[in-house]
């Protein structure tokens, strides 16, 4: 578990501070972590169904999610982008806009795709802007160690969202100082991203790299 736990927090580095100058790469990484995760999480419920289960079962589970999310970076950017913009904002409906209106209960869930619907449609409409912003809050929930394997098991295993809902504030100890890691990886992953499209990195990638020129708007 530890060498994945690396490659998930390796794999949210690159999406801090790449993003949406990838692109299309972007979008697929995207929804490989975020398809494989969903396998993971629904595989008891799916294998249950099906009559299977086991480690070869939930390995297979894991890799169909991957795969299957990874294909949805093949049709248009800004409809892949769409997919895991519901995703950030159901999170964000989930647990920074309920509490402002509801006491919580099962009322949350309505709101929280509400604000994924909402999240989906800005995916669409303004697909590098929505890319930048996803892409950082993924790759620093992430990165930070936020959200880890650990607390995906424990999702799977309550079938319950909660143990992947996490404080964005939250402090964590970095050399005996408390610093908001999540938050200053967000703010670095969008400060680095928009500063490789403003002073022309992007373009100058997209002339050699094929996909690439597609978060320009070329969708």
């Amino acid at each position: 578990m530890e060498l994945l736990d690396v490659g998930v927090a390796l794999a949210g580095l690159v999406l801090v501070l790449f993003g949406a100058a990838l692109s299309v790469y972007a979008t697929a990484l995207l929804g490989v972590l975020i398809g494989a995760a969903g396998g993971y999480v629904l595989a008891p419920q799916l294998l249950g169904i099906v009559g299977t289960g086991g480690v070869v079962g939930l390995a297979a589970a894991v890799v169909a999610g991957g795969v299957l999310g990874a294909v949805l970076a093949s049709v248009a950017l800004s409809v892949a982008t769409a997919v895991p913009s519901f995703v950030v904002g159901a999170y964000l409906g989930l647990y920074a806009v309920t509490p402002l209106f509801t006491a919580g209960g099962l009322v949350r869930y309505p709101v929280a795709v509400l604000v994924g619907v909402g999240g989906a449609v800005l995916g669409l409409t303004l697909t590098r802007v929505a890319l930048t912003f996803v892409t950082a809050f993924v790759g620093a929930a992430l990165a930070s160690g936020s959200v880890t394997l650990a607390d995906f098991t424990a999702a799977r295993d309550g079938l319950t969202p909660d143990p992947i809902l996490f404080d964005p504030l939250a402090t964590a100890p970095i050399v005996g100082v408390d610093v908001p890691l999540f938050g200053l990886l967000f703010a670095l992953g969008v400060l680095s991203q928009t500063g490789l499209f403003e002073l022309g990195w992007v373009t100058r990638l997209a002339a050699v790299v094929p996909g690439i020129g597609r978060a320009l708007g070329d969708d």
